[in-house]
């Protein structure tokens, strides 16, 4: 069973070798990487070819113009790959050494599961992580498209999927910019999900305000996303507005937190229009501590 890893990249020649490694120290070695750099202008690509010369049979380098749409790059990878088994890593992540040891014995061995994720935790130093992300006591493999959608389940880069799936749901939408989030959603209108709980991923935090940008970024795809499952009737009208209320509240916290209230007020109005009089009340009360 072949794994194929997609990775992409731009300037993290800094932190790239730290995720290449762990790759290639893994207890179970048939896989090949795909590294999508997208135009990085630093010495990524010397940092990327270096290693490639000595792992030719491993690691495929695939160096792009510029799009900045991960969801893009993403699809030029995912065209390449030629395992069996798809799996996601960003290029400033690490992986323990038996992760894919790991999805290859839940692949193997539940030949229904099609989708696997696990625990990880968050780190920005090596030497002080966080605890798990999740608090889930045992594994399972079950419907969690509610978990999903009010994000208990968040869609991080750290999935394992069959190939096969992509002849159903297709690539990446192209039409959202991360676009792993509206991944996730369509696999769960569709499958069980498998989750396994062991951190198998330890994932870098950013603090600074590009990440806390990003989020908004993420929330925005989220929205576009539920907009088109709503329309090919996979939510339902509650699920649709619980989901989208959600992270236009999300997208409102985020700009009152940076004292940009017009916008805040703004998201908050959408809300509005689609919640109870009770929902309306408790956004209130959450939101009157940034607007004083």
């Amino acid at each position: 069973m072949k794994f194929s890893i997609i990775t992409i990249t731009y300037n993290r020649a800094n932190l790239i070798i730290e995720t290449i490694e762990s790759i290639l120290k893994q207890t179970y070695q048939n896989f090949e990487l795909l590294i999508i750099d997208d135009g990085s202008t630093d010495h990524t690509e010397d940092v990327i070819t270096s290693y490639q010369k000595k792992n030719k049979d491993k690691i495929q380098y695939i160096k792009s113009e510029k799009i900045g749409i991960p969801s893009k790059l993403r699809n030029i990878g995912l065209r390449q790959a030629s395992g069996e088994i798809i799996t996601i890593l960003d290029s400033d992540d690490i992986w323990l050494e038996e992760k894919l040891e790991q999805m290859y014995n839940i692949f193997a061995q539940q030949k229904d599961v099609k989708f696997v994720i696990h625990n990880l935790q968050h780190f920005t130093q090596i030497d002080n992580l966080k605890p798990p992300f999740y608090n889930y006591k045992n594994s399972f493999y079950k419907d969690v498209l509610k978990e999903i959608l009010i994000c208990e389940i968040l869609a991080f880069p750290i999935f394992s999927m069959r190939s096969s799936i992509m002849d159903e749901i297709g690539l990446f939408d192209e039409d959202v910019i991360e676009g792993q989030h509206d991944y996730y959603l369509k696999v769960a209108t569709k499958y069980k999900i498998f989750y396994l709980n062991k951190s198998l991923t330890l994932m870098r935090r950013h603090e600074n305000n590009y990440t806390k940008k990003s989020d908004v970024i993420h929330c925005l795809d989220a929205i576009t996303s539920y907009d088109k499952l709503r329309k090919n009737n996979l939510l339902n009208k509650k699920q649709y507005q619980l989901a989208s209320n959600f992270m236009n509240y999300k997208i409102a916290e985020f700009y009152f937190q940076q004292n940009e209230k017009q916008k805040g007020i703004k998201y908050l109005n959408i809300i509005s229009k689609n919640s109870s009089i009770f929902s309306k009340w408790y956004l209130k009360s959450k939101i009157l501590k940034y607007i004083g």
